[in-house]
């Protein structure tokens, strides 16, 4: 799937464009991602960085240990306080685009769900989708790119 698209922030203040090929798309149901999102979960699509443009403003951003030791940067408006996208220190070339950001987050299709362990009971997940109790495993989703891919 080719993922041709604009996105931003809610106040428009910061606006991004993308043309790539995703690597794998997700909802996150760890705790750090609840409360960034003050909601049940995070849904993210992982790209190449290079592929995301901004063409007004630029994100401020905020950084934090993850769980397994990694660097997770993640970008915001610093008008509105909107996340867009994050870096994860083990992955340098690859960003994790929020999809609440993009004008038309309905082009990506949500297959797999992280961190199943720590989801709020209520949610029903697909039986048809790939489920992890903690972090995924993407090496199948980085077969195009491995060099991009570490755990």
């Amino acid at each position: 799937m080719n993922l041709v698209d604009q996105g931003g922030c809610q106040c428009g203040a910061c606006r991004y464009e993308i043309d790539t090929q995703p690597f794998v798309a997700y909802a996150c149901h760890c705790r750090a991602c609840q409360k960034l999102t003050a909601s049940a979960y995070l849904t993210c699509v992982q790209v190449p960085g290079e592929d995301i443009a901004f063409s007004r403003g630029m994100p401020s951003s905020h950084v934090r240990e993850t769980d397994s030791g990694n660097q997770l940067r993640t970008f915001f408006c610093q008008s509105c306080g909107s996340t867009l996208y994050a870096e994860n220190s083990a992955r340098s070339r690859v960003r994790t685009l929020h999809l609440g950001s993009l004008d038309h987050p309905d082009r990506v299709e949500v297959t797999t769900h992280i961190w199943i362990r720590r989801k709020l009971p209520w949610i029903k997940l697909p039986f048809d989708h790939r489920l992890y109790p903690e972090a995924g495993d993407w090496t199948a989703d980085y077969a195009a790119d491995p060099t991009r891919y570490r755990v």
